[in-house]
C-alpha cells in the first residue's frame, strides 16, 4: 500500500521506532516498526511511498488489527524478469549478437529469459546477463524486436518471503 501517515517515537533507550498507516484499495492498517527494523528500512518510509510490508498481525478485542513489521520492500525494488520471445531458433541466432550487446549495456539484477516458440524451448540467461528491466531497455530492444515479443514481468512478492 501507500504510506498515508507516519509517527516517530523514541523508546526509553532513545531508539527511534515508527508507527505508519498503510492505505490500499481495501482500507488502512497501522504498522508498528520496532527500532532495529526502523533503522534498516527508514529510507523507504517517506510520505506517499508505495511499499509492501511483510510481518505478522496482532488483533485484539474491540481494537483495529495492527501489523508488526518484519520486512519492507519498496514497489520499485521488486525483482523482474525480461522475457524475450523468438519464433524460431534461426530468428534468435539472427538477433543474438545485437541482443547480447544491448543486454550487456543494461546492468542490474533482473533475469533475462529467452523463449523459442516453435520448439517451446526456454532458457534463463546467467547472472552475468542480468539487466535493469526498465522502459529505457525496452525502447532499445523494440528497435529490433516486435512489441509482443518483449515484456517485463514482475516476480511474485510472496516468493520473496
Amino acid at each position: 500500500g501507500m504510506i498515508a501517515a507516519k509517527t516517530i517515537k523514541f523508546t526509553k533507550y532513545n531508539q527511534a521506532m515508527a508507527f505508519i498507516t498503510i492505505e490500499d484499495l481495501t482500507g488502512t492498517v497501522e504498522v508498528i516498526i520496532f527500532p532495529r527494523d526502523y533503522e534498516r528500512y527508514q529510507r523507504y518510509l517517506q510520505d506517499d511511498a508505495k511499499i509492501f510490508v511483510i510481518g505478522h498481525a496482532t488483533v485484539e478485542d474491540e481494537q483495529n488489527g495492527k501489523i508488526i513489521c518484519e520486512k519492507i520492500i519498496p514497489f520499485d525494488e521488486l525483482p523482474k524478469q525480461l522475457w524475450l520471445r523468438f519464433d524460431t531458433m534461426e530468428d534468435y541466432k539472427k538477433n543474438e549478437s545485437r541482443l547480447l550487446e544491448t543486454i550487456r549495456e543494461s546492468d542490474g539484477g533482473d533475469e533475462v529469459i529467452i523463449y523459442i516458440a516453435d520448439t517451446k524451448q526456454m532458457k534463463k540467461l546467467g547472472r552475468n546477463y542480468s539487466v535493469n528491466a526498465n522502459n529505457e531497455l525496452m525502447e532499445q530492444l523494440l528497435e529490433f524486436l516486435d512489441k509482443e515479443n518483449a515484456k517485463i514481468v514482475e516476480k511474485n512478492i510472496e516468493k520473496m518471503c
